[in-house]
């Protein structure tokens, strides 16, 4: 698979699973507490890979590729994810610098499902989201044991996302390397093609109902 066609087969993912999550929400009420973000502030986060192919290729196309880089190599141990906004509630934001492009954890956590050893779907939710819609939480977990077919399962979207590429969607690892390995590998493809392929790579239609993010070098937070 060319890399255009695997960025772009990422993005279908994501629109089909954004879809998904929207209808959950719809019909159970399920939904995140406004400017929280604190999910996002967990050091643990792990994604892959290919989940950062549509943001390198966005990075790329807004001419942001050398200072995000920059970014990256000035982090520390573990620090939180890269794009978070740390000053989200000052600045009427949901915490990521870069939402449309946000990996598969971050769009799932709060609404997806996860099958347990028998088989059975869970909500993996959080604790904020519990104590603030206790009816939602209630009214999603009630879906479980009769809609599974119908629920977003985390095992069903990442097994959509391997068979896109099993080396770069298989081996989940903490968040701002699997970011790193994105953004350096195709930089490093860039750098060894000429303009006409590059165009051809990173003219892809942004995802709907965003605006793209601005990522500014202090910090990458959006430009308000």
């Amino acid at each position: 698979m060319k890399l255009k066609e695997k960025i772009e087969a990422v993005e279908m993912v994501f629109k089909r699973l954004d879809e998904h999550l929207a209808k959950i929400s719809d019909q159970t009420g399920l939904k995140c507490v406004e400017h929280c973000s604190l999910c996002c502030r967990n050091r643990s986060i792990e994604a892959t890979p290919l989940e950062f192919y549509p943001l390198a290729a966005y990075l790329h196309r807004t001419g942001q590729m050398d200072a995000f880089l920059e970014k990256l190599n000035s982090l520390k141990g573990d620090e939180l994810c890269v794009l978070l906004d740390t000053e989200a509630q000052q600045n009427g934001t949901w915490g990521c610098s870069a939402y449309p492009y946000r990996g598969l954890i971050c769009r799932m956590f709060g609404f997806g499902f996860r099958l347990n050893r028998i088989g059975i779907p869970e909500l993996v939710t959080c604790k904020t989201m519990k104590s603030n819609f206790p009816d939602s939480v209630q009214h999603a977990v009630q879906l479980s044991p009769n809609e599974t077919d119908n629920l977003p399962i985390f095992r069903n979207y990442s097994m959509q996302l391997w068979a896109i590429d099993p080396e770069l969607a298989g081996k989940p690892m903490p968040i701002n390397q699997a970011i790193r390995i994105a953004v350096e590998k195709l930089n490093s493809y860039f750098a060894y093609q000429d303009e006409e392929n590059v165009a051809k790579v990173i003219q892809l239609t942004p995802p709907e109902d965003h605006e793209p993010p601005v990522l500014s070098p202090d910090g990458f937070r959006p430009a308000v």
